[in-house]
């Protein structure tokens, strides 16, 4: 008996654990029932937003479709009834998240149309592929004589400068400044806009309300190609930042998304149009990082995931004693990375690793293999 004692004393030990550990919080799901939510789509008429579109009308919700495009909005619309969604249950919106005319449009609709509204996506991006000096017309080449009074390997070649410039033309400047100002409006601009319109009514109208910001890795990681993308993603995702640390207390459930490449057609836009872009996806530079590649799928799955957290704090270790003390409770992350290497990179990024292993696997996923 004495030598089996023990034994059992082990054998126990999950079986306390599990009487022992605090129940979760219940899900923000059994608070807005899915059949009920009230959803509203910035950027419902390609990628993500169609796909998030199709998601709740398979589960019943009521749908404001919002984005530039009214003939790409009406084919979405269209397939959400085809996937279970009631024609009354669908608003659709043509309007442009720069316009403060037309946001304030989209609010009255769905205020008249529901009182209200629980969760907020904010979608609308553009991107932006191309190298910063390649858009200015100047060239970043390896030199093997003339080298630069540095003597680096790597030197700037212009043709479109004229005979003896060490710069790009004005024409260079102004194709550089179009595209910032364009890529600008929508993902900073277009951030700040949505974020200020809609959030009051957002905070006032629902039992749960939830806000969702569908920011890029590439907002806390450098990478080549992505310069002015980049930049544009960075500051929208710190204006929500900011605006979720100034509002804490609202009710309100902040929430960003950092996914790495989608497997979507995203990169093929333009600043100006629905193609013309480089998507590295299409392009036969594919190395070892093609493995971290999302699906659409994927991405969906995960955004709702977050969503449906309860937005109040749980326990850390959801054991006594330290499930009784309130500073050892947290609520849900506000800023998600997928794939998991990436939120990894971000932090290691300003550390030898991330010179010496992150920076040249960027080089190596882009197409700049060689360079320093």
């Amino acid at each position: 008996m004495s030598v089996a004692s023990p034994l059992w004393a082990l054998l126990a030990i999950p079986v306390l654990l599990r009487l022992l550990k605090s129940k979760p919080l219940p899900s923000r799901e059994t608070v807005v029932l899915l059949h009920e939510e009230r959803v509203v789509l910035l950027g419902a008429s390609s990628g993500v937003g169609r796909d998030l579109a199709h998601a709740y009308a398979k589960r019943g919700a009521r749908i404001c479709l919002v984005a530039r495009r009214s003939d790409a909005l009406e084919r979405v619309k269209a397939e959400c009834i085809a996937l279970g969604a009631k024609e009354e249950n669908l608003l659709v919106v043509p309007a442009d998240v720069t316009s403060t005319d037309d946001l304030v449009k989209v609010r009255e609709v769905v205020e008249k149309a529901w009182s209200g509204l629980d969760t907020l996506h904010i979608l609308a991006g553009l991107p932006s592929t191309s190298m910063l000096m390649d858009l200015a017309g100047v060239s970043l080449n390896k030199q093997d004589a003339n080298k630069p009074p540095s003597g680096a390997p790597l030197s700037f070649s212009n043709s479109a400068g004229g005979e003896g410039s060490a710069g790009p033309s004005k024409a260079g400047l102004d194709k550089v400044a179009f595209e910032a100002r364009a890529v600008s409006e929508v993902n900073y601009v277009g951030t700040i806009l949505a974020l200020t319109c809609f959030l009051p009514l957002l905070a006032s109208t629902s039992k749960s309300p939830a806000l969702h910001h569908l920011s890029s890795v590439a907002a806390t990681v450098p990478a080549p190609h992505r310069v002015i993308y980049a930049a544009t993603k960075s500051a929208g995702l710190m204006a929500v930042e900011s605006c979720r640390v100034e509002c804490e207390g609202c009710g309100v459930r902040f929430f960003s998304f950092c996914p790495g490449t989608i497997d979507n057609e995203f990169r093929l836009k333009t600043s100006t149009s629905q193609s013309g872009g480089r998507d590295e996806t299409k392009l036969p530079i594919k190395h070892k990082w093609e493995k971290l590649l999302l699906t659409p799928q994927k991405v969906i799955d995960i955004i709702l995931y977050n969503l449906s957290l309860s937005p109040k704090p749980q326990p850390l270790i959801p054991y006594p004693p330290f499930s009784w003390i309130k500073s050892f409770s947290v609520p849900p992350k506000h800023l998600v990375h997928a794939p998991w290497q990436y939120r990894l990179a971000m932090m290691v990024r300003d550390t030898p690793i991330g010179w010496a292993y992150i920076e040249p696997g960027a080089r190596r996923k882009y197409g700049l293999i060689g360079r320093p």
